[in-house]
Order: structure tokens, then sequence, then C-alpha cells
């Protein structure tokens, strides 16, 4: 029987998306579980398992184009039908649905015909143009690897190397990345508030929490404690929580927070869900997945959806003060630098304390000035006295280690 490969609804709010390759080609054995294709949406790019078993038929969509969820990709040959329930109320990463082959007696309309020989005339693929009129590549006469003769990406890369342009492998997530900040930047109307807050009894609160790292090195960080801090202000600030759409704010009642991770293909932020919720160790394993799934490239389109804002830590690079970007659905983001001594005021008199400096950046439809101040000045607080909020019981006393730095 054939079983068709369609484009999978891997998010809640994933509508189409694009094949960024197909990883077998016709005539090509797959086995269950084996990766088939890569899918990008404006957010991620990620490759796709086969839910099922058989020879790689007919592709009916080439490389570079994009389709809106539930087309027709392609089919597998031979294969027998997965048997056991697909699909849920939520999306999933099940990306391949058994369907019935098109009846015997069914034939293509006059415009599924032209599609189809357009396709198998060598044409270039819209990403594939684009590529070309960037790294000024001639496309006359130019052979193309897929599908059907068609001129794709990876075609573009290879001569665009022999015209002294260096090959971008990593060229597709530069472009999602560049597409949601270009978004942020004209979408989105911001500004930022400022201030320096006395760390020494967060870095004192850290020291008495932390606990020789476990098997797989997963250990409490600031950062950690920073989310905390910032989930439960953000849960007291309704105003903050809240998010722009369809011209009107919309009321959050999850605290869902993104993480800023950098990893070797640029910085991602997967969403952790309910923060408010979480006790610290709770939170520590699920902060420590998602970054490790971030920097493997695994994350699920679902980590990337929803938050309401995003805790950006640059600290462990030694960067005082920064201000960045929000991302398109959210409505603020906290970017924090390094803690470190610095001159500090006390009783009016100047000493050196452990010092972080914060930037809270709101979206301006959400919040105007006085509310974002209102907001930095109570995590300022909880920041300064950590101790207004529930904490596990201190854990002895570890080995000296480095103050300063955030984690």
């Amino acid at each position: 029987m054939s079983i068709s490969i369609v484009m999978p609804q891997l998010g809640l709010t994933m509508t189409e998306g694009t094949v960024s390759g197909w990883l077998k080609k016709p005539g090509d054995f797959v086995k269950k579980n084996e990766p088939l294709l890569s899918v990008s949406t404006d957010k991620v790019e990620m490759e796709v398992e086969s839910l099922f078993e058989g020879t790689l038929g007919e592709i009916i969509v080439p490389s570079g184009e994009t389709v809106p969820v539930g087309t027709v990709l392609a089919y597998l040959e031979g294969g027998e039908e997965d048997m056991d329930p697909v699909g849920s109320d939520q999306p999933s990463a099940e990306t391949l649905q058994a369907a019935e082959p098109p009846a015997p007696a069914a034939k293509p309309m006059a415009a599924e015909v032209v599609a189809k020989s357009a396709k198998s005339s060598g044409q270039v693929s819209p990403r594939a143009k684009r590529l070309a009129k960037e790294l000024g590549v001639d496309l006359s006469g130019l052979k193309g690897s897929g599908s059907n003769g068609e001129v794709v990406e990876d075609d573009i890369r290879k001569a665009g190397s022999g015209n002294g342009q260096a090959p971008q492998p990593n060229l597709r997530r530069r472009q999602l990345i560049a597409t949601r900040l270009t978004q942020s930047i004209q979408t989105i109307p911001t500004f930022s508030v400022a201030a320096e807050a006395n760390a020494e009894k967060l870095l004192a609160l850290h020291q008495g929490l932390r606990k020789p790292a476990t098997a797989d090195g997963v250990k409490l960080t600031i950062t950690d404690l920073l989310l905390t801090i910032f989930a439960a202000v953000l849960k007291a600030s309704p105003d903050i929580t809240s998010t722009w759409e369809n011209n009107v704010p919309r009321s959050n009642a999850s605290v869902d927070i993104g993480l800023a991770v950098a990893t070797p293909e640029g910085v991602v932020a997967p969403v952790l869900k309910s923060v408010d919720t979480l006790d610290l160790n709770s939170l520590v394993a699920k902060r420590h997945t998602l970054a490790d799934k971030a920097r493997q490239g695994k994350l699920a389109l679902g980590e990337l959806e929803g938050g309401v804002s995003t805790l950006s830590n640059l600290g462990m690079y030694r960067v005082d003060h920064f201000e960045a970007l929000i991302a398109p659905g959210q409505s603020s983001i906290l970017a924090v630098g390094s803690i470190k001594k610095r001159p500090w005021v006390e009783d009016e008199k100047l000493v050196v304390k452990s010092t972080v400096l914060l930037n809270f950046t709101v979206d301006h439809r959400i919040a105007d000035g006085a509310a974002a101040a209102s907001f930095l000045g109570k995590l300022v607080e909880l920041i300064e006295e950590p101790s207004g909020l529930k904490w596990p019981a201190p854990s002895q006393p570890n080995d000296s280690a480095s103050r300063g730095r955030n984690g």
C-alpha cells in the first residue's frame, strides 16, 4: 500500500512549513523512526522522522517549497500501515500520517499536470533563487541535484564557493533569526528601563543552595535563581504579562518564560512553561533539558512557542550591560549582565559590592514607563532580598566556588 507523507503541524500556531531538504531520494528504503526530511518554519528548522517503513516513491514537494500543513509531500510504497492511533488534541512531532492512495479512476486536474511538468523541467526553488541573488551565482546552465533535476540551495552554495564566496552551512538558521529580529524591530514599539542591584545576598543564596553536580552534570545556577525571581514578579504583574494580539492586549494566566541559549548555529530561546508553579529542583531539571536540546538542535517547535517574556543572561561572557530585542508574540525581555565587584554607596559611604546591571525592555502597547519602572523596582528588591521568596533548605557549604559570575 501507499502511505502519504504530509507536512506536519509541529506546533499550535504552525500553518505552513518549508521543505528544507530531503534526506532520502526516490527508491531509497526508509526505516521507521529514521530521519526522512528537514522542515523549517519561521522559528526553527528540524529533522522529521518517518513513522512508517517502506520505499520512498514520488516526491511531490521538492526542497525549497513552502506549503500548508497537511499537504502531501511524497509517498512511501510497500509499507504496512501503523495501526496505533496517531494524532491528539495537541500538535506533536508525529508528522507522517497514513492515508489511502489516490483512487485509480481519479485523474489529475489540468493545473496539477502543469505543476508536475514544471517541476520536471529542472526549475529553481524559490529559496535557491534568493540565495543565488545574495551570492551572485549565475543560474544559467547550473545543474540541479534535487528531485527531477531541480536546483536547490546546496547547489547554489557549491556554485557560490567557486565564485570566491564561502559556503554557509548555517545560512537557513541565520535567515530564521534575521526574519524574527526584523519582525521584532518593525512591529513592536519598545522602550527600556535599567537599574543596578546589589547581588551580595543573591550570591550567598546561590552558595547556600548549591549541591554537588549530579552524574549528568546538572547543577543550580544563578540563572535558575533569576528565573524564579523573574517569574514571581511576573505573576504579581498581570499588566506586564499581557501580550498584544489582534490589536488588543491579551491576558495570560500562565507565566511561561523563554530562556535565551547560545548554540553553535545562533541564539534560540526555548520556553519554560508555568515557571511560577515549579519548585527549584524541577526548574533546574527543565532548564537543563531545554538548554541541552537547544544546543543539540533537537528542540520541537512546541518548545519554542508562546511565552510572555524572555530572560537573556550574558553575565558569563563578562558583559556588563546590554539591551535585548523582544521575541515576536511576547511583551518584554530581561537582559542581565555580569555580577562583579563595583563601587556602591551604602549608609552614605562608598564601598565595593557585587552588583548586577539589569535592562528591562517592554512593548509600549502593553505598558507605560511607570508600570515598567515599578516592575523593575520589585525585581531589584527580590534580588537584593531574595529571602522574600520561599527557597529550599540550604545545603552544607561547598568548596570555594568562584563568585561574581552568572551561571
